[in-house]
């Protein structure tokens, strides 16, 4: 991921304290992610009255039933890594370790967007793409790991390389990296745009927020980016409509932050590619647990123990 977001939470879902730094994943080393792990919960129990009833861990990546993460396409060397263990021989304390996305669609169904109904999905769009599906008031999950790799999902058989590998992921067209692909090709292609504008001329600083901005100030280039993003996620989403005829389709992350038309697209995308009967109650609504959905979904995690 692109953050380590970290806090404390009560049995409620309300956020007592709260910190954010980057992640150090870049660097190569994953003992350096583990010490910048470790430095977040020092934070988040710093100044307690009481002991924590444990530790909740959204982690990218798969995730067996024992807390060990398999895989992570994002972090180099994630992978074989026995975080429940680790921080247990830290701490004492019970740990559980989650999928990230699997536990921010935990939290969304219990104190969020999914509260009040049954059957949801949710995903987040960040660096990659996770998601994850509570089905009949049960968070799914593999016959072993973590499973619900919604962001590795392929919709393009002849599609371009994912980092997991495949070819033609959602991720490869929807995530962070890409997004900004599609507006540095724009610019190159001597398309005029307001993008290039707002980062004077450096395409290196051009991000998904950026992007943003300049479509809310009417540039056609940023707006035909998150119309073709929300094509893909429609296409995606009808697909899982038919297999699960979920009541909400819940969308957090950073990238989803005030881009209306992309939620337009994605209803309007379902609404013509599902089934006709499946699709013609499905609600497709913004995070409920908004910037904070991290920390109130790992502490959501520990409760339900």
């Amino acid at each position: 991921g692109t953050y380590i977001k970290a806090g404390c939470t009560d049995e409620s879902g309300n956020v007592l304290k709260k910190q954010q730094f980057p992640t150090l994943a870049e660097k190569g080393s994953r003992d350096i992610v583990l010490k910048q792990i470790e430095s977040a919960i020092e934070f988040a129990m710093d100044g307690l009255d009481e002991q924590p009833a444990g530790i909740g861990i959204g982690t990218p990546g798969i995730v067996d039933n024992e807390g060990v993460v398999f895989e992570a396409p994002n972090i180099p060397g994630w992978n074989n890594l026995p975080l429940k263990k680790i921080f247990y021989e830290k701490y004492k304390l019970p740990v559980v370790v989650e999928n990230d996305a699997n536990s921010i669609t935990w939290g969304e169904f219990l104190y969020g967007a999914g509260k009040g109904y049954n059957t949801i999905i949710c995903i987040t769009l960040g660096t990659g793409v996770g998601g994850g599906i509570v089905k009949d008031g049960k968070l799914m999950r593999g016959s072993k790991y973590s499973a619900v790799e919604i962001g590795h999902i392929p919709i393009d058989y002849k599609g371009p390389q994912c980092k997991c590998g495949n070819y033609g992921c959602i991720e490869r067209f929807v995530g962070r990296d890409y997004i900004v692909e599609r507006a540095v090709k724009a610019i190159r292609e001597g398309k005029k745009t307001l993008i290039y504008d707002l980062v004077e001329g450096k395409i290196e600083d051009i991000t998904p927020k950026i992007i943003s901005e300049a479509y809310k100030k009417g540039d056609i280039v940023a707006r035909d980016i998150w119309i073709d993003v929300g094509i893909c996620l429609g296409a995606l989403f009808s697909g899982l409509v038919n297999l699960l005829n979920p009541e909400v389709i819940i969308i957090g992350g950073g990238i989803s932050k005030n881009v209306e038309i992309m939620f337009e697209i994605i209803e309007e995308t379902i609404k013509k590619r599902a089934m006709k009967i499946l699709a013609k109650d499905v609600k497709v609504l913004p995070s409920g647990l908004g910037m904070d959905a991290g920390i109130i979904s790992a502490g959501a995690l520990v409760f339900q123990k």
